[in-house]
């Protein structure tokens, strides 16, 4: 599977889970929503960077196996 979509899937999947929990744990403390939600997009910019860095571990990967093949890894 396609590591960009993976991490894109993970970093809305994230967001929306993180601000379910967010918009609950204030309406049980009794703090601002807003204050939770602007940690949701936090959290969501954190897991979107992630992407990147899932695809170049990939192609090291890839790029490893093509040296082994080759018989120089």
């Amino acid at each position: 599977m396609n590591l960009k979509a993976v991490g894109t899937v993970v970093a809305i999947i994230g967001v929306i889970i993180a601000s379910f929990a967010g918009n609950a744990i204030a309406r049980q403390s009794g703090f601002e929503a807003e204050g939770w939600l602007m940690a949701a997009f936090a959290l969501g910019i954190l897991l979107l960077s992630q992407g990147p860095v899932l695809l170049l571990r990939q192609e090291i990967r890839d790029l490893r196996a093509r040296l082994v093949h080759r018989g120089e890894g």
